[in-house]
C-alpha cells in the first residue's frame, strides 16, 4: 500500500487501512481484558472469592485505567501516536502474560492494575488517530470500526481460551485458568510490527490533522480552558452512560448464564460468541447509518442522535431480564442478543462528539474523560457486586444498566450547544 507523501487529506484506501489497524489493536485490548470474565468462575473457586472480592478486581482495573488514560492523553498530545501506541500495546500484552503466573489473589490484583494502566492508552491513541486521518462525515464509521474491535476480541477470546485449555491445561488443575492469559499475552507483538512498518510518523502527525468541523479552543489556549467548555461535562455524562450497559454485561452476563441459568462452560462460550458477534454488527450498522443519513441530507448532529436513540431502544430490552424464567432459555437469549445489537454502537456518538472538542488537546480530552469514566465504573462495579450478593442473583443489575445511557441522551439533547452542532 502506498504511503501518502504530503500533508492534507489522506487517500481513502489509506484511511481505512489505518482504521483496520485500530480495529486490530482494540481486538487485542479486549482479548487481554475479557479473559478474566471468561475464567471468572474458575478464578473465584481457586481463590475462594465472593462477588465483592471479584468486583474489586474490576474496580482496581478501572482505577488504574483512569490513571493510564490521563498519562497516555498527555503523552500522545506531546509525542503523537506513532510510538506511544505500540508502547501501550507492549505494556498491556506483558501485563496480560504475567497474569498467567499469578499464584494468589493480590498478585492477580496487581497484574490487573498494570493491565488497566496500559490498556487505557488504546482510547486516547485510537480516538486521536481517527480524528487526524478522517474527515468529520466519516468519523462515525471510523469510530465504529475502531470500537468494534471490542466485540471482535470478545468473539475470538472464548475460542482461544477453550482451545488453550484443551491443549495445555489439566482438567484437575485448579490453576488451569492461567494458561489462556499466557497465550493471549503473546499475541501483541504482531500488531506492533504492523504498526511500525506500515504507518509512518508523518501520516499521524498532529500538524496534518483533518480540520475540525466546529470551533474549538485555539492552539494557544491552555488545556485548562477545556474544562470551562460545558461540552466537556456533557461528554463526561455521556461516556459514563454508554459504558454502563456495555461493561455491566461484560462483567456479569457470563456469571448469569453460568451460575444462575446453569449453562456449561461450553454453552457460555457459545452464547458469548453470538452476543459479541451481534454487538459488532450493531456497531457497524450505527456507523453506516450515520453516514447514510448524512448522504441523504440529514444534518450530521441530528443523524448521530437519531441513531443513538434507536440503539438505546435496543439496549432497553435488558429491562426484561428479571423475568428470564418466564421468558425461557430462548426468550432470554433473544433479549440478550437484542441488547447486544444496540450496546456497542452507543460509543460512536461519544467518540464523534469528543473529537469536536479540541485538536491540540484531543489526547488529554479523551484521557480525562476516560479517567472520569474509570472512577465511575470502579464505584459501579463495587455497588453491583454488593447488590448481586444481597439479592442472590444478577437479574436487576443487568436490567438497570440502560438507565445511565438514557440520562446521557437527555443531557446531550438538553445542553449540547446549538452553535457547535455540525
Amino acid at each position: 500500500m502506498s504511503v501518502p507523501e504530503s500533508p492534507g487529506p489522506r487517500p481513502t484506501a489509506w484511511r481505512w487501512w489505518v482504521a483496520a489497524l485500530l480495529l486490530m489493536a482494540t481486538t487485542l485490548n479486549y482479548m487481554d481484558r475479557i479473559t478474566l470474565n471468561l475464567t471468572a468462575s474458575d478464578i473465584k473457586a481457586a481463590f475462594g472469592l465472593n462477588n465483592v472480592l471479584y468486583s474489586r478486581l474490576e474496580s482496581g482495573f478501572q482505577i488504574a485505567f483512569g490513571v493510564g488514560a490521563i498519562l497516555t492523553g498527555v503523552l500522545v498530545d506531546r509525542f503523537g501516536v506513532r510510538l506511544v501506541y505500540p508502547l501501550a500495546v507492549l505494556g498491556w500484552s506483558v501485563a496480560g502474560f504475567l497474569t498467567g503466573f499469578a499464584p494468589e489473589y493480590w498478585v492477580l490484583f496487581g497484574c490487573r492494575f498494570a493491565l488497566g494502566i496500559f490498556e487505557a492508552g488504546n482510547w486516547p491513541c485510537g480516538v486521536r488517530t481517527v480524528r487526524q486521518v478522517m474527515p468529520p462525515r466519516e468519523r462515525s464509521l471510523g469510530n465504529a470500526i475502531f470500537q468494534s474491535g471490542t466485540g471482535l476480541g470478545a468473539m475470538i477470546t472464548p475460542l482461544v481460551v477453550a482451545k488453550a485449555l484443551s491443549l495445555w491445561a489439566s482438567p484437575d488443575d485448579p490453576m488451569a485458568w492461567q494458561i489462556p492469559f499466557r497465550v493471549i499475552g503473546l499475541i501483541g507483538g504482531g500488531w506492533i510490527g504492523l504498526w511500525l512498518l506500515t504507518v509512518p510518523g508523518r501520516v499521524v502527525d498532529p500538524a496534518n490533522a483533518v480540520a475540525a468541523p466546529t470551533p474549538t479552543p485555539g492552539k494557544s489556549e491552555p488545556f485548562v480552558g477545556v474544562f470551562a467548555d460545558r461540552r466537556f461535562w456533557i461528554l463526561a455524562i455521556l461516556v459514563c452512560g454508554v459504558n454502563t450497559p456495555w461493561h455491566t454485561f461484560r462483567v456479569w452476563l457470563p456469571l448469569l448464564y453460568r451460575e444462575q441459568m446453569g449453562y456449561s462452560k461450553e454453552n457460555v462460550t457459545d452464547m458469548l460468541f453470538y452476543y459479541y458477534a451481534v454487538a459488532d454488527v450493531g456497531s457497524w450498522v450505527v456507523g453506516l447509518s450515520v453516514l447514510g443519513l448524512t448522504w441523504a441530507g440529514v444534518r450530521l448532529h441530528t443523524s448521530r442522535l437519531v441513531v443513538f436513540a434507536t440503539g438505546l431502544a435496543f439496549v432497553a430490552a435488558s429491562a426484561l431480564l428479571p423475568w428470564h424464567k418466564d421468558l425461557g432459555e430462548n426468550g432470554t437469549l433473544a433479549v440478550t442478543l437484542v441488547t447486544a445489537f444496540g450496546a456497542l454502537g452507543l460509543f460512536t456518538l461519544y467518540f464523534a462528539l469528543s473529537q469536536e472538542m479540541s485538536s491540540k488537546h484531543q489526547g488529554k480530552v479523551t484521557g480525562s474523560l476516560g479517567c472520569v469514566n474509570s472512577v465511575y465504573l470502579a464505584a459501579v462495579y463495587a455497588i453491583e457486586g454488593y447488590m448481586n450478593d444481597r439479592l442472590g442473583n444478577y437479574d436487576y443489575v443487568l436490567a438497570l444498566a440502560c438507565i445511565p445511557a438514557l440520562l446521557a441522551l437527555v443531557a446531550v439533547l438538553a445542553w449540547w450547544p446549538r452553535s457547535t452542532q455540525s
